[in-house]
């Protein structure tokens, strides 16, 4: 027993260590007790203003950005091939605004066990000049597989699904953005779909760790234990504490919170292990077959991905880029939004100027 324990503590404590992108806000600390009164009756009010795929905890969150990406989030419904039933798909969307219509659309893939809120900063920025969308990969965020009879949530699953969204509702060239494990999603469809992608942002990727090591061949009681620890409040907020250079500032409770968000879906348990049993993303060999003009982007600070990774992609990706983000950790969308946006329009060739 002590043993299984410590194999699900390690095992947990190992996939947040390698696939956390999480998120952050500045804290409100909380007064008296009349004042916890008033902010829960609040909160209870405001239940009607998000959508009903929200798990009830949506209620909680604090940081402006959050509150506003989640209230604009809906679901479309994606019809995949080869499914019985469509996917309510969740995602945040922005349509050009006028003068940004030549502008390739932006499309934004969150990291692992993660949602479309992680790019709640970021997004609001981009929708200024160009048309944008925050998407939910299957079985991650709030797109909705649990009742469309799925139970692959495989790399191939994903990009499938993916590929899906981006034919009904894009179907131009984009500009796929992908952080952390979104990353090595965004490199997978980049080379599986070259049509869809005209250029390629990497932010703090992997690509160069193959699969998830033992995690996938754990028996399922064992492996969905240990899932399940991926939800705690103390593995959530070490995985919080890891992200950011500017951890006083940026790693707080309500960015654990907004991070853990997701993990409240019922079909999340089960569609996080299916991930770890297909083990992951292998996309090592693929780097160097990828053809877009592709920008690199790594938080100086980070100390979840070694920096030695940027350099590595810039070496390997024929026409790339590599910018440094100073005073940064593993989240450059979520610790330097503004310097991310300006780094990006000016990539995708868009005359804009974001204010310091």
């Amino acid at each position: 027993r002590v043993l299984r324990s410590h194999l699900i503590s390690m095992a947990a404590t190992n996939l947040a260590a390698r696939f956390a992108g999480l998120r952050a806000p500045p804290r409100v600390t909380r007064g008296s007790r009349s004042i916890r009164r008033t902010v829960v009756t609040v909160r209870a009010a405001a239940r009607g203003e998000f959508a009903s795929f929200f798990p009830d905890e949506v209620t909680a969150l604090e940081e402006p950005a959050a509150v506003e990406m989640a209230k604009k989030a809906r679901q479309v419904s994606v019809a995949v091939p080869g499914r019985d039933k469509p996917v309510m798909t969740s995602c945040v969307s922005s349509p050009a605004p006028k003068g940004g219509e030549d502008v390739s659309p932006f499309v934004l893939i969150h990291g692992f066990d993660s949602s479309c809120l992680e790019y709640r900063r970021l997004f609001p920025l981009l929708t200024e000049r160009a048309e944008a969308h925050a998407v939910d990969l299957l079985g991650w965020g709030f797109t909705d597989a649990g009742d469309a009879g799925i139970g692959d949530y495989s790399p191939e699953a994903k990009r499938a699904h993916l590929y899906a969204f981006w034919k009904q509702e894009i179907g131009r060239p984009i500009t796929l953005v992908g952080a952390s494990l979104g990353g090595a999603a965004s490199i997978d469809f980049a080379t599986a779909h070259p049509e869809c992608v005209e250029r390629l942002v990497l932010v703090d990727a992997q690509g160069f760790i193959e699969g998830l090591g033992p995690m996938g061949m754990f028996p399922r009681p064992i492996a969905l234990a240990g899932v399940n620890i991926l939800k705690s409040r103390p593995l959530r907020n070490t995985a919080n504490q890891m992200a950011y250079c500017d951890r006083g500032r940026f790693a707080t409770e309500d960015a654990m919170r907004v991070g853990q968000l997701h993990t409240f879906q019922p079909q999340w348990a089960d569609a996080t292990l299916s991930f770890m049993k297909s083990d992951g993303y292998k996309v090592a060999k693929r780097v160097r077959e990828i053809t877009q003009k592709t920008l690199v982007m790594w938080g100086r600070q980070d100390n979840i991905l070694d920096p030695a990774y940027a350099e590595r992609f810039a070496e390997e990706i024929p026409d790339s880029k590599l910018v440094w983000v100073e005073q940064c950790g593993h989240v450059a969308h979520l610790e330097q939004p503004k310097f991310m946006a300006q780094t990006l329009f000016d990539f995708a060739g868009v005359e804009a100027k974001v204010a310091a």
